[in-house]
């Protein structure tokens, strides 16, 4: 690719919502972006009173989904709980809501890494876990193996979004991207259904920056040509790192 006919164009697949400080970040960086929302978030009929609080000795968000729309149902912060955040955008947005976290998420902010954090912990009898509907159930199955009571509030549900064919034209053969940034292994799912077999070899051949190690696996065993650069930290931060460092190989 030749940098000085051809700007480099990401393909930013997350939430509408949640979309504009990472097209902000990569304008910054000198990038353009096409954005394919490959993932809708929606909130589901859910009750948090008092009780489910007061009685939790540790209270769990898996997400800043978990968070934003627990604060529609309980608007934070919740006094007197112990509450621990899987990831930094998470411990971000319970920060501005003025909620206080037991502890820091641990690197690599994944339920593994709460798990073994949670390991040398004093144990918990009860537990609140606000997460979305479906997703990893391995932080509760942990804790439900070492005999706590945990209570599980799903607060939002991930849906596949419609897209036109005009749309996976635009994206696919009118303006197709030499990176795409990939946030959960739901959002590469559903890229893969969207694309179809249609447009399958033009998905499959380009560059994926995802979240995890897990999320590099699935791509892998989906077909994709090239194995995915994983973001070190996850999130907004490391993905732009991984994604200019995906460049200087693309310039060759």
């Amino acid at each position: 690719m030749n940098e000085s006919k051809t700007r480099v164009r990401v393909l930013v697949t997350r939430p509408k919502h949640q979309q504009s400080r990472f097209l902000e970040s990569c304008a910054e960086a000198g990038l353009d972006t096409v954005t394919l929302p490959c993932i809708d978030i929606l909130p589901v009929e859910c009750s948090i009173d008092e009780n489910d609080i007061s009685d939790a000795e540790l209270i769990f968000f898996t997400s800043r989904n978990a968070v934003e729309f627990a604060h529609d149902i309980k608007p934070l912060p919740w006094k007197g709980a112990a509450v621990y955040a899987i990831g930094r955008a998470t411990e971000r947005v319970l920060g501005k809501l003025g909620q206080e976290l037991v502890h820091p998420p641990v690197e690599p902010y994944t339920s593994e890494a709460f798990i073994e954090w949670y390991e040398n912990q004093t144990p918990v009898k009860s537990a609140l876990i606000i997460k979305g509907m479906g997703g990893r159930d391995l932080i509760e199955t942990h804790l439900q193996s070492d005999q706590v009571d945990v209570v599980v509030k799903p607060v939002y549900k991930r849906v596949t979004p419609v897209v036109s064919d005009a749309e996976r034209q635009r994206v696919f053969v009118d303006t197709p991207p030499h990176i795409i940034s990939i946030t959960s292994d739901d959002v590469l799912r559903n890229l893969v259904n969207i694309a179809g077999p249609a447009y399958a070899d033009v998905l499959h051949a380009t560059q994926l920056v995802v979240n995890s190690e897990r999320c590099a696996e699935l791509a892998n065993r989906l077909g994709f040509d090239h194995y995915p650069k994983i973001a070190h930290p996850p999130g907004d931060v490391g993905q732009m790192a991984a994604i200019l460092e995906c460049i200087p190989s693309m310039q060759n």
